[in-house]
């Protein structure tokens, strides 16, 4: 079982690129991803702040659910996309998805032979595509694309030193979130880092 992760640019009318522009300051969460043909359905899981607002501003191919005032599922009922379709329909299992600056990480789980046709599909497709990560699924922590970045340039900048060289607001403003997404995302990663660390 191979664990991958793929960087592509974000492709025009994406849903995925919508939500994430109406959902700025919020943490979004994939929860499931089927192909429906040439088109695809998806579940999410969204920490925000404002959920009224985002349950507003939802586009019409999207339906949404508040679970508490600072938590929503959003279920996308049909989008075409030339990337998931393609990842999908070659038998792999998208398991999350990160966007940033108009570029789209890929968390897959497959095995070789379905790595070998994804790839070949979207060769095919004339996608263009960045091999980030490929390894068996216990090479590495289930640290994300976005958390290593994100863990990566906190180190880089002081984050962690004592006393701190940079504030997390001001480290949010880098990442454009807010400083509890940011926190958050923190949080996560290093957990990852410490549980692998003392198995």
């Amino acid at each position: 079982m191979l664990s991958v992760q793929i960087k592509t640019k974000l492709p025009e009318n994406c849903t995925f690129g919508t939500i994430t522009e109406i959902m700025r300051n919020a943490t979004m969460k994939l929860e499931g991803l089927i192909s429906m043909g040439e088109s695809v359905k998806g579940l999410l899981r969204v920490k925000a702040e404002e959920v009224e607002k985002i349950l507003q501003t939802l586009p019409s191919y999207c339906e949404g659910i508040a679970l508490s005032s600072k938590e929503v599922k959003i279920l996308i009922r049909e989008h075409t996309c030339l990337i998931v379709v393609p990842i999908l329909q070659s038998g792999c299992i998208i398991t999350d998805i990160e966007i940033k600056d108009r570029e789209i990480v890929w968390n897959i789980i497959c095995d070789e032979d379905s790595f070998l046709k994804m790839i070949k599909i979207l060769e095919k497709e004339g996608v263009d595509f960045e091999i980030v990560y490929k390894g068996r699924v216990n090479d590495k922590s289930n640290v994300t694309y976005r958390e290593e970045e994100i863990l990566k340039i906190a180190l880089e900048k002081g984050y962690f030193d004592f006393p701190r060289k940079i504030k997390l607001e001001e480290l949010a403003k880098h990442f454009g979130v807010a400083p509890s997404t940011l926190s958050e995302i923190l949080r996560r990663g290093l957990k990852k880092i410490l549980e692998m660390y003392f198995k």
